[in-house]
């Protein structure tokens, strides 16, 4: 193993941590040196990689938002490749229990099994979801680190809207709102469908996040060609 990459998975390590302290403590209550303690680490490996505790927050987003990034350009590749095939993990508020006929339904079929394959920032665990709000709320509090973050998330945004944008096109579909208020209000309904989860909940490790009404807000927003059919998940 490289100095590089011992020195990345200690970040990630640290970044771990921290989300653990956060979400118990918030990030204004968490302490360097707890955030140290839930890792393992001294104090002396925590300051060899952020100067700051903002810049280990700095850090999260950044990581967070560059693995959904990631993963969506996995779904494209995936699209170029071949089909993907259903995992039934996201519920469609308009089936009936018989597959219906028609573009409408292959339309419906292709949506929800794109989100199936999609990942969300800080959509593993109740840990994460918590965290983020709370990194949301206490850089609200601090504009310079909200200046920031904003900065950090807009790069990856813009790679975001790419790869999506690709995705439709794989489809021959477009938004019928502009592509960047599409992903905005999907992200948004994702973080209220992910509180609710975490809410209804309490202490469980783990939660599954409820994707329907995703599917309901790409169905309405876009637009497929009039002849769409799909064939083990790839339009025909």
């Amino acid at each position: 193993m490289t100095i590089s990459q011992r020195r990345q998975r200690t970040r990630s390590a640290l970044q771990d941590a921290a989300i653990t302290v956060f979400a118990r403590r918030g990030v204004a209550g968490a302490s360097i040196e707890e955030i140290c303690e839930q890792g393992g680490f001294t104090r002396g490996a925590f300051y060899s990689n952020y100067a700051t505790k903002d810049e280990l927050v700095l850090g999260i987003i950044d990581e967070e938002f560059a693995l959904a990034v990631a993963g969506a350009s996995d779904l494209k590749d995936r699209l170029d490749g071949g089909p993907i095939h259903p995992t039934d993990s996201v519920a469609d508020p308009e089936a009936t229990g018989t597959a219906a006929a028609g573009s409408t339904a292959a339309q419906r079929d292709i949506l929800r099994r794109a989100l199936e394959h999609f990942q969300f920032p800080f959509s593993s665990t109740p840990d994460r979801i918590i965290a983020m709000r709370d990194i949301e709320v206490h850089s609200l509090r601090h504009p310079e680190l909200r200046t920031r973050l904003d900065e950090v998330m807009r790069t990856h945004k813009e790679s975001l809207y790419t790869t999506v944008s690709d995705i439709l096109t794989h489809y021959g579909a477009r938004s019928t709102v502009p592509l960047r208020t599409l992903v905005d209000i999907c992200h948004s309904c994702y973080d209220t469908a992910a509180k609710d989860a975490v809410v209804a909940h309490p202490g469980a490790e783990s939660v599954d996040v409820d994707r329907s009404m995703l599917l309901t807000v790409l169905v309405s927003f876009v637009e497929f060609p009039q002849d769409c059919r799909t064939t083990d998940g790839v339009p025909s």
